[in-house]
């Protein structure tokens, strides 16, 4: 077993070293127009991909015609794992010779800043935006999804919007849980993949009785935080109410919209807390004993070994996957569990119904429900009741802030808008599916229906999640809005940003019980402090 750990731990750090990927050794790389210089952060996705799409964007006629007699060695790729050096590079101004970034965070609050010459150091993407895809009927703003054309519309503080960037990947973020285990484990039962968090519970206690561990994760890093907690959030509260905390926005009884503080206080949030406290508070039997000491690695690792059941985690998971099911150590299928409804959402119905009634009317969505009167067998639940459930189960979390970005300053602008302009083509959406081992670009193409073979070849995980992408209700980043981005409004602050660590410390001392860290998010938010959000979204002077 040990072996087999360190194994697969070798092949993912591998992955991730710090490898410059230069022309040649010790070659100078060239500033100049016709040269173009790419940053890619190393992360889930990995780098492959891109010397995929490098090496096609160069064999296009449409490009040779635009650059004349470019190769592939004009295009010289670097690469890290650290997070802020796309932004840091890009703030360096001229001295920076990169001229486009692919990252995996946000510049947003920088946009607006002007550099020595008056302008931003973020090249206005507007005119990519309005170009149109080679080869096709549509301009690259209409052939990308609509979620993330709307996430990727940055507003000003004069109201105005623009575009200073494009999302490279369409990724998704749930509950991943090991398919074949779960099988094992439940073999002639009646137990099924829950479909409520009340059912959740259930299934954990039952796996434990079985000589499970229900959950196996690294406390280091914040997946509940950033994933579970967002969504459980957001099917309570509704996606509009969801994003409204984003933006200040509070609703009252007559409808009527306006900034407070009292964000804080929605409901969604404490219910949310709750489950999750529930799920992994230590001391359980829920999650794996070295849960505080891991590193994401190896807790990804042992969840590939059958260490635990579930994992928090994203799409990304496959391509890290991928290299050691190919070793014939791991033969367990992964894939999404959709997203458990949050049980107590029956508080947020005009009908009384149990839990049990949730799960049934959750089944029937699954299956097509489209409206109340295909669950009346169920319950007899109004139409806005129905819809509520039904954006709930439809819930999607998206991988947010992994953003291409052009310096204003860049000598080879044009040919990286250009290659930006290509990944929208048919082709590069096919080829990015190839080297991820199937996750996809944010641009309409259908891999099932083009390329049935390709789609044939991929994992159930990523199999499931085009088909939860299809009719996806997207819960959209919160970099979206201004009062995000410029206000400092955040899910959480201060010493409560990890609920993994929150939950899970075994040092009682460093845990908060659920409403422990809803109050202090509520008492933190002060008059002053709200202010200081009018202020920076230049509502208050």
């Amino acid at each position: 077993m040990k072996k087999k750990i360190f194994g697969i731990q070798a092949l993912v750090l591998a992955a991730g070293m710090t490898l410059p990927l230069f022309a040649g050794c010790g070659e100078r790389v060239s500033n100049d127009p016709d040269t173009l210089q790419v940053y890619v952060a190393n992360f889930g996705y990995g780098t492959e991909w891109l010397n995929e799409l490098a090496d096609l964007f160069v064999e296009q006629d449409w490009v040779q015609a635009a650059h004349p007699g470019i190769t592939r060695e004009n295009i010289v790729i670097e690469q890290n794992s650290e997070r802020s050096y796309a932004i840091d590079r890009i703030a360096q101004g001229e001295s920076n010779t990169i001229d486009l970034f692919f990252t995996v965070t946000t510049g947003a609050t920088s946009y607006e800043q002007e550099n020595s010459d008056g302008v931003s150091n973020y090249e206005d993407l507007t005119d990519l935006y309005n170009s149109q895809v080679p080869g096709e009927d549509v301009t690259v703003a209409e052939k990308m999804d609509d979620n993330f054309l709307t996430m990727s519309t940055f507003t000003k503080l004069d109201g105005t919007t623009t575009y200073y960037y494009l999302p490279w990947v369409s990724g998704m973020q749930g509950l991943l849980y090991n398919q074949t285990q779960f099988e094992e484990a439940f073999a002639g039962t009646d137990v099924e993949v829950p479909r409520t968090t009340d059912e959740l519970s259930e299934v954990c206690a039952a796996l434990v009785d079985e000589g499970y561990t229900p959950f196996i994760y690294t406390s280091r890093e914040n997946y509940w935080t950033c994933t579970m907690f967002l969504i459980w959030w957001a099917q309570y509260e509704g996606l509009e109410n969801y994003s409204n905390f984003y933006q200040g926005i509070v609703v009252d009884e007559d409808g009527n919209r306006q900034m407070s503080r009292d964000v804080y206080r929605q409901t969604g949030r404490l219910r949310s807390l709750e489950v999750i406290e529930s799920l992994i508070k230590y001391p359980t039997p829920n999650i794996h004993e070295n849960v505080n000491t891991l590193t994401f690695t190896q807790a990804q690792a042992r969840f590939l070994l059958g260490q635990g059941t579930m994992m928090p985690n994203g799409d990304w998971f496959e391509t890290e996957m991928r290299s050691t099911q190919d070793s014939g150590e791991i033969t367990d299928e992964f894939t999404f569990m959709p997203s458990p409804v949050i049980s107590s959402i029956v508080e947020q119905l005009d009908t009384q119904i149990t839990d049990d009634q949730l799960s049934d009317i959750v089944a029937l969505i699954d299956g097509g429900a489209q409206s109340a009167a295909d669950v009346a067998s169920v319950a007899a639940i109004t139409e806005d009741d129905f819809d509520k459930l039904y954006e709930a189960r439809k819930l999607v979390l998206p991988v947010g802030n992994h953003n291409a970005y052009i310096p204003s300053y860049a000598t080879g602008k044009e040919l990286a808008k250009d290659f930006l302009l290509f990944m929208s083509t048919d082709v590069a959406c096919n080829a990015f599916i190839e080297a991820t081992n199937g996750a996809s670009l944010p641009f309409e193409y259908d891999v099932e229906t083009e390329d049935p073979e390709l789609y044939e070849s991929l994992a159930p995980l990523q199999k499931d999640r085009l088909t939860m992408q299809k009719d996806a209700v997207y819960m959209l980043n919160e970099n979206t809005y201004a009062a995000s981005y410029y206000g400092g409004i955040t899910r959480l602050t201060d010493g409560r940003t990890n609920l993994d660590v929150l939950f899970s410390a075994q040092n009682p001392d460093d845990q908060m019980t659920a409403q422990e860290i809803y109050q202090a998010e509520i008492d933190r938010w002060t008059d002053v402090r709200w202010e200081s959000v009018l202020i920076n979204m230049g509502l208050l002077t």
